[in-house]
């Protein structure tokens, strides 16, 4: 189990099930403000032990498709010392707003990711929800990680600059995929000044 900090990708193969349930219950639901319990939660089976005691829409849309990690991978790194328990409920907290970030897709999109295991999209052309859902994300990861040790992660909207994203993301594309085998992952995609494409990403579900 890895973490990685360079130009490919950013986050790790870890899961928080061992945790328990998340301290914070401030969730997305298209303006950033918190809401009462969700319709339909109790008809989603494979919530994880992280969720939010009463998930946002967005949240279980994204759960009928997605898995959490399996809890065996945050044992094994618990064992091993090698993240503190502060960083695993950073983690956490990330992987919250990576599954309402999700739940956003329409469903036409959640059919192209279904299909291809890869969804994405120009930030210039996301919904008005879409961009305050990915708005909340980097707020929640600013936020969550401050303090960490990160190599300079700590707030990824700056990590896009540093990889020559406009001010305006305009030539930045987000969105989620499966590379190989089941992990998910938060995927953006900066077309630099030579036109070649850079990939920042982190895994937060499975497939």
């Amino acid at each position: 189990m890895r973490i990685h900090f360079n130009s490919i990708a950013v986050g790790g193969v870890i899961t928080l099930a061992l945790l328990g349930g998340c301290g914070k219950d401030s969730r997305f639901d298209g303006t950033g403000k918190p809401i009462g319990k969700s319709a339909g939660a109790e008809s989603v089976t494979n919530l994880p032990d992280w969720a939010s005691k009463n998930p946002s829409p967005e949240f279980l849309r994204a759960a009928k498709m997605l898995k959490p990690m399996p809890g065996e991978m945050l044992a094994g790194a618990a064992q091993k010392g090698e993240y503190s328990e502060a960083l695993l409920t950073a983690f956490q907290h990330t992987w919250l707003a990576s599954y309402e970030f999700f739940g956003t897709l329409d469903d036409g999109q959640m059919e192209t990711f279904r299909s291809t295991k890869r969804i994405s999209i120009p930030v210039k052309s996301l919904t008005n929800k879409q961009r305050r859902a990915l708005d909340y994300w980097f707020e929640v990861w600013r936020t969550s990680m401050a303090g960490q040790n990160l190599l300079g992660a700590e707030d990824y909207l700056i990590l896009l600059y540093k990889n020559n994203a406009k001010k305006d993301l305009s030539n930045v594309e987000v969105g989620f995929d499966v590379p190989k085998g089941a992990p998910v992952h938060l995927r953006f995609r900066i077309t630099q000044p030579d036109g070649k494409v850079e990939q920042l990403g982190l895994t937060f579900a499975l497939f």
